[in-house]
This record gives C-alpha cells, structure tokens and sequence, in this order.
C-alpha cells in the first residue's frame, strides 16, 4: 500500500521551530503511525487515490496533520499533555506574560470544545460525540494525540495571528 503522508506534509515548521528538530527516526515514526491511521479511517482505495492526488489530503483527511502535531509534542515534551496556557508558553517560546497566556489560553480551551465534533466525526464517522470517549479511544487508539494535536494546531494558529513583537 502507498504511503501519502510525508515529512513535508505533516511536520509544522512553526512546531519544529518551536520545539527544535526531530530525530530521523521519531519522523519515521510519526509519518508511519499517521500513514497507518489514514489507511484505517479511509481504506486502501482511498489511500491510493491520495498517493496519486496529494493535493486530496487536505479535503479528505485535514486530521492527519493535527495527528502528527500531537504526536511531536507528546515525543518533545510528554508523555503528560500540556494545558493550553503551558502550549502558549513553550510555543511562544515565552513571548507571552502569564496573564496574556492564561486569557488566550481560555480562547483555545473554548475554540477546542466548539469544533473537536468535527475532528471526531470526520475520523470516526457520525455520531462519534454521542458515543463514549472510552470506546472511541478503543476504535482509535491514537485519538488522544490527535485531540492533543488539535489544541496545539490552534494554540499555533492564535500565535500566528497576534501582531509582531
């Protein structure tokens, strides 16, 4: 089966930049485990398709990249999940006060509970937030680093919004 997910497509420059480079064999892993969660959530076909298409990710698997997000900062700085304050700090490499942190940090708390439905829904099919979080864990095994991976997405995109300085 092909492998449609690279490097290139699922590591964020402004997470490295913030974390620091992975070892070749931690992306190895990350783009393996990510690679494998595709071809169980979509199929074979569709993987293939993609391989053929990679430009199809996005519109069929956007998950993929919040995946890899969650699984470089789970290899960086876990094996714990940060709050949202703590991601801003470390992500910000500390440009932020503690009392901006903790204000943003309730923003990304908020924008995370409003659209995690979503993330669900799209890898484990509709209904996913009426079912128990204990057997969506045991149907996606990585869903932890993926919903951690989401936070952090966001937690990149609000320090990517705010002014210079």
């Amino acid at each position: 089966m092909s492998e449609p997910l690279g490097p290139d497509r699922l590591l964020d420059p402004a997470l490295l930049e913030a974390l620091g480079p992975l070892e070749p064999d931690i992306v190895d892993a990350i783009v393996g485990i990510c690679n494998d969660a595709l071809a169980a959530t979509v199929g074979p076909d569709i993987v293939d398709l993609l391989d053929k298409e990679p430009g199809l990710v996005s519109l069929v698997a956007p998950w993929t990249a919040d995946l890899a997000r969650g699984l470089v900062v789970l290899h960086k700085r876990g094996p714990a999940e940060h709050n949202s304050a703590d991601l801003l700090g470390f992500l910000s490499q500390n440009r932020l006060s503690g009392q901006d942190r903790t204000r943003y940090a309730e923003t990304i708390d908020l924008a995370a509970t409003l659209t995690l439905d979503r993330v669900l829904e799209h890898v484990l099919g509709s209904g996913a937030c009426a079912r128990s979080p204990r057997d969506n864990e045991k149907a996606v095994p990585w869903l932890r680093a993926l919903t951690y991976g989401h936070r952090i997405h966001l937690s990149l995109e609000l320090l990517r919004l705010l002014p210079a300085g």
